[in-house]
């Protein structure tokens, strides 16, 4: 899991991209699959501005070696991190996907998530992660092997405090890692070492524990006046190791939020779970309380006790259950469903409660449409009123 911090990279350190628009212009940026998310272009507004939330997945690979230690054409996802960007909470929020975790990749059947890049690159990796946590992802990030270490010296390093003394070597894969504890700076390998470093108790998820923390510290690196003149070269580095189908100005646009949000912390959390013969397993209980709260901006007062009614007026029967079902996977306790007094044009979502936030969350969440204001009334909630242009989104293609 030693490429998931450039994450930071992303996130803070888009704080270099929207001030270096010339060396941009002069480095193209590795594309890969077109459209491999969902392309959230209308978040994206004019002049680096954005104006709705942008889900990205960061997938970073492995190296498979041969009985004879050649590379083989052949990878798995050996980290995965979903990472939120939202201008309505003016925060970004990340969530770590251990590598073993069990979920069913679309047409291959239930094994370890990372197996979903072996079988169907970005495209499949995208959709196994939307299917685990409900969550659409609009775009994506791959970084290989090097890609790490060749962006935290872009940087000049970072400063970590490392928990305890860690040596180990591998010979077969050709790595050591030797750190003493304490705090100091660390460059790009040593870094890479501590991330990689599972020999403990809590094997992977206390990788996905020191990924959280060296995301701090490139983000607090990263915000540093004097980390302006390493602009050019971690865009250089950015260019030359990253995978996305984000473009030039998406990437700016994002970093300058990054930069606006700085006020906030970067909250990071690893998917809830329990260690499983073979397996991280899933909590799912514990994951749609973070997936609520993370991706849509759910308070968990609001799922508690905020009245949903879902008056189906598109004519197509079960729609108003279907919808049900998916409001109460995001974590609310009291929906109702019944038939609507007369067809609706258009699905709109209802406030009542005086919600604006949840009631945008909850409108995102269903696929994305109009939200009305109304006032405020005793025992008031949101209304789902649903029309005919509700069908594709609920129903899915």
């Amino acid at each position: 899991m030693v490429w998931a911090v450039p994450a930071a990279v992303l996130v803070a350190g888009g704080f270099a991209l929207g001030i270096y628009l010339y060396v941009l212009s002069q480095v193209t940026i590795g594309t890969g699959e077109a459209a491999v998310g969902r392309r959230n272009v209308e978040a994206f507004g004019w002049p680096l501005r954005l104006t709705g939330r942008v889900n990205v997945l960061l997938i970073g690979i492995d190296v498979t070696l041969d009985n004879r230690r050649q590379v083989l054409n052949f990878a798995r996802a050996d980290t995965l991190i979903l990472i939120s960007f939202d201008p309505d909470g003016e925060r970004i929020t990340a969530l770590s996907i251990p590598r073993d975790t069990r979920a069913e990749i679309p047409r291959h059947g239930v094994t370890k998530i990372n197996a979903s890049y072996a079988y169907g690159g970005p495209r499949l990796t995208v959709k196994t992660v939307e299917r685990l946590l409900g969550v659409r992802v609009d775009y994506y990030i791959k970084l290989g092997p090097e890609s790490f270490a060749r962006l935290v010296d872009a940087v000049g390093g970072i400063e970590i405090d490392v928990e305890k003394d860690m040596r180990y070597t591998d010979t077969w894969a050709g790595f050591t890692v030797d750190l003493k504890k304490g705090r100091q700076r660390l460059d790009g390998n040593q870094v890479a070492g501590y991330i990689r470093f599972r020999h403990d108790a809590l094997g992977d998820i206390g990788r996905v524990n020191r990924q959280h923390q060296v995301i701090m510290a490139l983000v607090r690196q990263l915000r540093q006046p004097s980390t302006l003149l390493a602009g050019p070269r971690l865009l250089g580095a950015f260019a030359r190791n990253a995978q996305t189908d984000l473009t030039r100005a998406e990437l700016m646009t994002l970093g300058v939020f990054a930069v606006r949000a700085r006020g906030a912390p970067l909250r990071a959390e690893t998917l809830p779970g329990n260690f499983a013969p073979l397996y991280w397993e899933p909590d799912t209980i514990r994951m749609r309380a973070v997936v609520a709260d993370f991706f849509y901006g759910l308070a968990e007062e609001d799922l508690k006790t905020l009245q949903v009614e879902v008056q189906n007026a598109s004519g197509v029967p079960g729609l108003g259950h279907q919808a049900a079902a998916r409001i109460r996977a995001l974590g609310f306790k009291m929906v109702t469903v019944r038939a609507a007094e007369g067809p609706a044009e258009v699905t709109t979502i209802i406030d009542r409660a005086d919600r604006p936030r949840t009631a945008r969350a909850l409108a995102s969440a269903l696929g994305g449409f109009a939200v009305r204001q109304e006032p405020p009334a005793p025992g008031g909630g949101i209304t789902v009123l649903l029309a005919r242009d509700a069908v594709a989104k609920i129903q899915g293609p």
